[in-house]
């Protein structure tokens, strides 16, 4: 619930980071490894960058491929992150970021005959990436992150589009 709470301020402070030039919003997609099964997500995230280096970064993924496990069917329900960012511009169009904050993701399992079951992973998240600007404004953005909870862990790289307002 906090997490949910953070994003909607975020959206919500959207358009005066819009007036100062200081927000990129990217969307992708994610490939979770949670414990060996892997799951599909889009992903939505936003990014105020306070200084040319520092920034808070809110994120929201959607489950949309499912994984079996046995004669399990698990897939993410949904996850969501908070996030600070440090980032190192290489060139004009070029730089590298890291992130650390927190995350909360819930799975979901169904085996035909026994019922369902539902599983979290929350905790410490961080992960590093790069961004290259092909235009002043739209770019590529790939990383990679380590979600830490108290029972697993789920590694997810990310690729998509990023735009810079």
């Amino acid at each position: 619930m906090k997490l949910a709470l953070v994003s909607l301020a975020a959206i919500l402070a959207a358009p005066i980071a819009v007036a100062q030039g200081n927000l990129e919003l990217s969307g992708g997609y994610s490939q979770f490894d949670e414990d060996g099964a892997e799951f599909g997500a889009l992903t939505g995230r936003g990014t105020y960058f306070f200084n040319r280096y520092f920034g808070a970064e809110g994120e929201v993924s959607i489950g949309i491929d499912d994984a079996d496990v046995g004669p399990a069917t698990v897939e993410l329900e949904q996850s969501f992150g908070a996030f600070g960012v440090l980032r190192a511009p290489v060139t004009e169009r070029f730089e590298l970021f890291g992130r650390a904050g927190y995350a909360a993701s819930e799975f979901s399992a169904a085996v035909p005959g026994l019922g369902s079951a539902t599983a979290d992973v929350d905790g410490l998240a961080y992960g590093v990436g790069g961004k290259l600007f092909l235009t002043e404004r739209l770019g590529v953005r790939l990383d990679a992150s380590r979600y830490e909870g108290d029972d697993s862990e789920a590694d997810v790289f990310t690729i998509g589009g990023v735009v810079k307002f």
